[in-house]
């Protein structure tokens, strides 16, 4: 625990976290009246809500502390981490609306309706699994943050942190995971707009901070050209592939709530970094001693008022939260949708009431696995890296629809060679330097394998070519049973 950790702190804490309770229950009321009601908050997340919800995904723990403590190790460069997000989620922009036309649920589905059946389960598989593993990470993540800003023992913080995150998410799906994230969203990016320009004055001004801390901290693009460029590539495939991201885009409700929300998102963290970052190094030229990890903590609570203190860093650790459940949201939503109704013979067969149901309980039983996975200190690293490796590569799938040559069968051979370019470079080559100037992340080499691989397959083989339209009638078709489903539910209950 920090030692200037106050009651006040605390207390503002506990009441920041109570309040989070009360938004997550009350918005996500009324979620079980329909499969995609409880998945895609029934498509109708306004333009705030959409914005925030995409942002707090990766405000907590990457944006927030990750970067303080490369910034307290490295120095200012390491906002790059969050400008190149911000960056490729701008970019991202024009194909997140040629996605959103599609109405589907998951990635999967859509990539299955493109590339038949099996690239289906072969991508759904990977993203079950890369999302459980996500979850695991981040309940790790939660409990020790907890545990240190509050004194609590880990193992009460850690069972805290499970149930309120499991507990809500299950209770009200997307609905409850997008309202607590506004939540979360609005309070961290005001209060760092005021907290961080307030402990620079606090720590004596800019050329305080700069002259106090190590040579080569100011220098803006230490990380090194390559790094920040295949940074920026590889938050390309996450916002365009990745479950957890697409999930909130077809939550939207509309095509241009969904393109100016991503756009509005993407501004935000291309300045956020820079926040967090100088939050880490104001704890290295105050010669904080911490683990680096601690870096944003000591710095909210060492150079702030108690109350605003304990506001900010309850938003930071909720954020945390938003994070977990919002991969424990998108691997019971991929499961249920891509391998759970394939098995019971198609949506025909199952009423909306029971998938609602049986998404809760897949709900409760991954993240109480994950939480066990977690206790266990099982190294979970090599699953997590695979599993959001492969979920990247997913997008040569979806960006290779704009090409009109694209014959169906190219999907899955192009997946399995991105994922083995993904092993070979991150395991086998470990993520080489490229001159000097940083790492090559493996997405990038393997997500550019399986774009060359669709196109050598598509050229060679003669087999049959998609339809974007002829995908989006399925969707539409699908989309609306549902709907049908979700009248007949209301009216049985009435």
């Amino acid at each position: 625990m920090i030692d200037t950790i106050t009651d006040p702190v605390v207390a503002t804490m506990i009441g920041y976290f109570a309040l989070t309770l009360v938004v997550g229950i009350w918005f996500g009321r009324g979620a079980g009246e329909g499969y995609v009601e409880f998945t895609l908050a029934g498509r109708n997340l306004s333009l705030p809500v959409y914005m925030m919800t995409y942002f707090a995904t990766f405000a907590g723990g990457g944006l927030t502390m990750g970067i303080a403590q490369e910034a307290f190790i490295e120095g200012i460069s390491a906002q790059w981490y969050a400008m190149t997000q911000g960056l490729a989620w701008m970019t991202m922009t024009l194909f997140i609306g040629f996605i959103y036309s599609f109405e589907v649920v998951s990635v999967p589905e859509l990539l299955g309706r493109v590339y038949g059946e099996y690239t289906k389960y072969f991508a759904a598989l990977f993203t079950v699994v890369g999302q459980i593993a996500l979850t695991t990470g981040q309940t790790i993540g939660m409990a020790s943050v907890l545990a240190v800003t509050t004194g609590l023992d880990l193992t009460t913080a850690f069972w805290v942190s499970v149930a309120v995150f499991v507990g809500l998410t299950a209770y009200g799906g997307m609905n409850t995971v997008a309202y607590t994230d506004t939540l979360h969203g609005i309070i961290i990016i005001f209060g760092m707009v005021v907290a961080i320009p307030l402990a620079v004055t606090n720590a004596g001004g800019v050329g305080t901070i700069t002259a106090g801390v190590p040579e080569g901290h100011t220098n803006w693009i230490g990380v090194g050209i390559v790094q920040i460029g295949t940074w920026y590539l590889m938050y390309i495939t996450v916002a365009g592939a990745q479950q957890q991201m697409l999930q909130r885009t077809w939550s939207a409700r509309s095509r241009k709530v969904a393109m100016f929300g991503t756009f509005l998102a993407g501004t935000v963290i291309t300045g956020y970094g820079i926040l967090t970052a100088a939050a880490g190094m104001i704890a290295n030229a105050q010669g904080a001693d911490i683990e680096s990890e601690m870096a944003f903590a000591w710095t909210i609570t060492n150079m702030l008022p108690d109350v605003f203190a304990g506001l900010l860093l309850a938003a930071a650790v909720s954020s945390v939260i938003t994070g977990a459940d919002s991969f424990l949201l998108a691997g019971s939503t991929s499961f249920i949708n891509d391998l759970y109704i394939p098995f019971r013979g198609g949506r025909e067969n199952l009423t909306d009431a029971h998938l609602v149901l049986v998404t809760r309980l897949t709900i409760i039983g991954f993240g109480v696995g994950a939480a066990l996975i977690a206790l266990s200190g099982i190294e979970i690293i090599v699953i997590n890296t695979l599993g959001m490796g492969i979920m990247s590569v997913l997008f040569a799938g979806l960006v290779m629809m704009l090409w009109d040559r694209t014959v169906r069968e190219s999907g899955l051979p192009a997946f399995i060679v991105g994922g083995v370019v993904f092993v070979i470079w991150e395991f086998g080559l470990g993520s080489p330097e490229l001159f000097g100037e940083g790492q090559v992340e493996p997405a990038v080499p393997a997500t550019a394998a399986a774009i060359i691989t669709i196109v050598v397959v598509s050229l060679l083989y003669d087999g049959e070519t998609f339809s974007n339209q002829k995908v989006r009638d399925l969707a539409s078709r699908d989309m609306d049973r549902l709907t049908a489903e979700d009248v007949r539910s209301a009216e049985d209950d009435d």
